[in-house]
C-alpha cells in the first residue's frame, strides 16, 4: 500500500491517490505530471533512507524537506505556506504541512532496499561531450548522469547491444579518447557514429533503453555494497542500529550504554558454544542486514518515454519497459507520458493480461512475441485535469474509449466536415 496526498504544490491544487506498482500519469503540457512523479520519488528515497537506517529524524525538519525537493528537482518556487504533502506505506507515513515535517517508521515492518532511478526528460543531455569534468549540483539530473555512467560501461565493443528492432547497435568504447559512445549499425558495416552525432530520436531511446537494460537484471548481479557505500559513517550507523533492534534489546531490553561490551562478549561466547538462541537473533541481524543493504528490485520514474519517437518506436519501448518490470524481481515504474501511442500499446497489455489463458496457445505466441502482458490489479492510469487527479480506467481496469478516442473523433469529425464541403465543391 502506497498512498500519496499533494495539495498546493506548484501547479497541483489537490491529489488524493493509491499508487499501483505500475502508475501512468497522463495530461496536457504543464498540467503537473512531473510535480507528481518528483514528489513522489522523493518521498520514496527518503523511505529508502529513514528504513535503512531506522532513524526518522534522517531529514531534519520541513525546512529541509522542502529544500531537498527545490535542489534535486529544481522545483524553485513549488511551495507556497500552506503547501501539503502526505505519504503513507506498511513503512513510513510522511506529513508535510504549514512548513512542518513528521515523519514516522513502522519498526514491524520488513523493508526490502530498493533502487531508484529517476529518468529525467532531459536525457539525451548525457551526449553532449562537455559534460566530462563538468562539475554537477545535486539534481535529478546529476542521478541521472551517474546511473548512466555506470550503466554504459557494461556494454563494450565487444558486448554491443541491440536496442529495440531499430537496426543499429550500442556500445561505450572507453579506449577512444573522446566520443566514446557508439552507434552502430546492426549489419556492423553501414556506419560507426558517435551518439552525439546521432538523430534526436536515438539520442533519447539509448541511454533509457541502455539503463532499462542494465538495471533491470544486470546491476543486481553484479551488485557490491563497498562502491554502494563510499560513506562508511553511514553503513556503520545501520550497523549499530540493527544491532540495537535484533540482538542487545532482545537480549536486555532497557540496556545501559555502560553494559553494551558485556553484552556482546556473553552473546559471542554463545554464538561460539552454537547456542541456538544466540544464533537465531544473529541470524536475524544478518537477514535484516541483506535486506536493507542489497536492493532486490528497481524503481523507475520516466518522463515522457516517446520523445523524439516515430510510432512504432514508441510502442515498442512501452513494451519492452513493461516486459523488463515484469520479472520475478518485480520491479516498479512511475510514467509521464502525452503519448496516445503509448497509452494504446498498454491497453493492450492489459487487455492480454486479462484474456490471458483464454487465447489460444498458437494466437498467444504469436501476440507475446510484441506484447507485455500485464494485470489489470497493477496498474493505475490517471489524468491531471485542473491540479487534480481524474482516474481514466474503467471496471476491467482498461483505458476508457472516451479518453483515447477523443482526440481521433474530434479530428476524424472535422476531416468529414471538410470532406463533405471538398465533394460538394468537386461536383460543382
Amino acid at each position: 500500500m502506497r498512498h500519496l496526498i499533494i495539495k498546493n504544490v506548484g501547479p497541483i491544487k489537490s491529489i488524493d491517490v493509491e499508487l499501483c506498482r505500475f502508475n501512468f500519469i497522463i495530461g496536457p503540457q504543464s498540467s503537473g505530471k512531473s510535480t507528481i512523479a518528483k514528489v513522489m520519488s522523493t518521498c520514496e528515497w527518503i523511505e529508502k533512507e529513514v528504513a535503512t537506517t531506522l532513524d526518522s529524524e534522517i531529514i531534519g525538519d520541513g525546512e529541509a524537506f522542502r529544500i531537498l525537493i527545490e535542489k534535486f528537482h529544481k522545483m524553485y518556487g513549488y511551495f507556497v505556506p500552506d503547501s501539503y504533502i502526505e505519504y503513507d506505506t506498511d513503512v513510513i507515513k510522511l506529513k508535510y504541512e504549514n512548513g512542518n515535517l513528521k515523519i514516522s517508521l513502522n519498526d514491524d515492518a520488513q523493508y526490502t532496499r530498493q533502487k531508484i532511478s529517476y529518468i529525467p526528460a532531459e536525457r539525451n543531455m548525457v551526449t553532449l561531450p562537455e559534460l566530462d569534468g563538468f562539475e554537477f549540483k545535486s539534481t535529478n539530473l546529476k542521478s541521472f548522469l551517474f546511473d548512466w555512467w555506470r550503466a554504459r560501461e557494461a556494454y563494450t565493443p565487444d558486448n554491443k547491444t541491440e536496442v529495440l528492432s531499430l537496426g543499429y547497435k550500442y556500445c561505450y568504447d572507453k579506449k577512444r579518447s573522446e566520443n566514446r559512445d557508439r552507434i552502430l549499425h546492426s549489419n556492423g558495416v553501414t556506419y560507426d557514429i558517435s551518439l552525439s552525432d546521432s538523430s534526436s530520436g536515438l539520442q533519447s531511446i539509448t541511454p533509457l533503453y541502455v539503463m532499462l537494460q542494465y538495471y533491470s537484471d544486470q546491476y543486481f548481479r553484479e551488485y557490491d555494497i563497498r562502491s554502494s557505500y563510499k560513506d562508511d559513517t553511514k553503513l556503520n550507523k545501520m550497523r549499530k542500529a540493527l544491532m540495537e533492534k535484533y540482538i542487545l534489546r532482545p537480549i536486555k531490553k532497557d540496556f545501559k550504554v555502560s553494559e553494551i561490551k558485556g553484552i556482546i562478549d556473553e552473546f559471542n561466547n554463545r554464538l561460539n558454544m552454537m547456542d541456538e538462541g544466540a544464533r537465531t537473533l544473529y541470524e536475524s541481524y544478518q537477514n535484516a542486514m541483506t535486506r536493507l543493504t542489497v536492493p532486490d528490485r528497481i524503481t523507475y520514474i520516466i518522463e515522457e518515454p516517446e520523445q523524439n519517437l516515430f510510432p512504432d518506436a514508441q510502442i515498442q519501448l512501452i513494451n519492452y519497459i513493461l516486459h523488463q518490470c515484469t520479472s520475478e524481481r518485480k520491479h516498479c515504474c512511475t510514467i509521464t507520458t502525452h503519448s496516445p501511442y503509448i497509452l494504446f500499446a498498454l491497453n493492450n497489455c492489459i487487455m492480454g493480461g486479462i484474456v490471458g489463458n483464454d487465447v489460444p496457445e498458437k494466437t498467444k505466441k504469436t501476440i507475446q512475441s510484441n506484447t507485455a502482458w500485464i494485470s489489470p490489479d497493477l496498474v493505475s492510469i490517471y489524468e491531471v485535469q485542473n491540479g487534480g487527479l481524474v482516474r481514466v480506467q474503467d471496471e476491467d481496469g482498461l483505458l476508457e474509449d472516451n479518453y483515447l478516442n477523443k482526440s481521433y473523433k474530434a479530428l476524424s469529425s472535422e476531416y468529414l466536415r471538410l470532406l463533405q464541403h471538398y465533394e460538394t465543391k468537386a461536383e460543382d
